[in-house]
């Protein structure tokens, strides 16, 4: 995996806080085991996954917990450009549209070829997690808690970089010219409800919002709603 980009000041800030708070422990005592899943959402992508996460962690204090994470958002896409031929001929090729995320090259037709635009960007990513996140537990009724919650997303994503040809006759191709890998560590925050169905098991329920954001992956906020079982101990 490459070295991680972005605010890594942000990693480093939660470790101290937990340094801190590792005196206080000893009042609350025990920790929790959870597995969640749920939809992921994003007004920046075209299509998105459905994710899943594995959480375990400390009790901090009565209300304060430490939350560890592993989380796969799922796949998430960008949809290939729209193409225009009806104006492609030996001096024109056809043109993209949608192009936002990528780049266009065209050539004209020769004695041997005919005219021809080429599309190369991004296409799709599978971002995966790692999370350190705080959370913070505000008591409703004797069986239904409401949390805050907020920390590090610590990612990496495969990504693929596709390219399609346009060409005059109205056909095209398309092919993945690259995978790649990408990472970097984002805010990830949130709330939710955590109710105790049974004595020591719960059912949660939460809504998280991250961005994601590298040098190899254009800015994309995603919203996450999840549901799942914890486990206390």
């Amino acid at each position: 995996m490459p070295p991680f980009n972005g605010s890594a000041r942000l990693f480093f800030l939660l470790i101290f806080l937990y340094l801190i708070c590792l005196p206080y422990r000893a009042y609350a005592g025990g920790g929790f085991a959870g597995l969640m899943a749920g939809v992921t959402d994003s007004r920046d992508m075209d299509d998105t996954g459905n994710s899943v996460r594995l959480l375990f962690g400390p009790n901090i204090t009565e209300r304060l917990s430490l939350e560890f994470g592993l989380m796969d958002m799922g796949e998430t896409t960008y949809d290939d450009p729209d193409v225009d031929f009806s104006n492609a001929d030996d001096d024109n090729p056809p043109v993209f549209s949608n192009i936002s995320h990528g780049d266009v090259t065209s050539t004209v037709a020769t004695d041997s070829s005919q005219s021809v635009a080429t599309y190369t960007g991004f296409a799709s990513a599978r971002p995966q997690s790692f999370l350190i996140t705080f959370r913070y537990r505000i008591p409703l009724t004797g069986d239904l808690d409401f949390f805050l919650k907020t920390g590090a997303n610590i990612w990496w994503a495969d990504f693929d970089t596709v390219e399609i040809k346009a060409y005059q006759d109205g056909s095209l191709s398309r092919r993945v010219v690259k995978t790649r890998q990408t990472s970097a560590i984002d805010q990830i925050s949130g709330g939710g409800f955590i109710w105790q169905a049974w004595k020591g098991m719960s059912i949660r329920a939460e809504l998280e919002t991250t961005a994601l954001d590298s040098q190899e992956f254009e800015r994309a906020r995603f919203q996450l709603v999840t549901l799942g079982v914890q486990y206390d101990f």
